[in-house]
């Protein structure tokens, strides 16, 4: 179990990683972040400090998961803050907002239910990652951790890029023919 509990840190510590660097690394791209919050129903005054506690609870994820005696803690904080926001997400959605997904910076692709799905899977990551520290069991071998993170790595990129998987294979509209013997 310490090989579960070892991929569900990995793969949530590099997926709350790139979403801090990606909201940061731009005054730009952090002032769409923050705009965009008000767009999921937090009332303007709050946008600016809600943002700074959203990207202060990424980071703490990442610090509380990359020590071993805090991996608990973080564990629990990644289950909380993708609660908190998988119900925002919920929530506008069902009020017909669209807003874009900042989750990892500048994208602007609106959310859905991927996107839901998203940190449903993630939240089932973590709290399996919980599990499997309460279950600990005997060290984990070299072979087991090289397995775990070549099970993680992968898993992160994909999360952190869906959006763009998706516009990949996405069909692309087809042009409108135009009638025969018109030119």
């Amino acid at each position: 179990m310490r090989a579960l509990e070892l991929t569900a840190r990995l793969l949530l510590a590099l997926v709350f990683l790139a979403a801090v660097v990606g909201k940061l690394r731009t005054r730009a791209g952090y002032a769409a972040f923050v705009a965009s919050v008000g767009q999921f129903g937090v009332p303007a005054h709050w946008t600016a400090p809600a943002a700074r506690v959203a990207v202060a609870a990424e980071a703490a994820v990442v610090v509380l998961l990359a020590v071993s005696r805090t991996v608990p803690a973080g564990l629990v904080l990644a289950v909380g803050l993708l609660g908190v926001l998988t119900a925002a997400m919920v929530l506008a959605l069902r009020r017909g907002a669209r807003p874009a997904c900042r989750c990892f910076g500048a994208a602007d692709a609106p959310i859905g239910a991927r996107h839901v799905g998203r940190n449903l899977a993630l939240l089932t990551v973590a709290l399996l990652g919980l599990l499997g520290r309460a279950a600990a069991g005997p060290p984990l071998s070299a072979s087991a951790a090289l397995v775990a993170v070549g099970v993680a790595v992968p898993l992160a990129a994909v999360v952190i890029r869906l959006d763009d998987l998706v516009a990949l294979f996405a069909p692309t509209p087809s042009r409108p023919t135009r009638p025969a013997g018109r030119h």
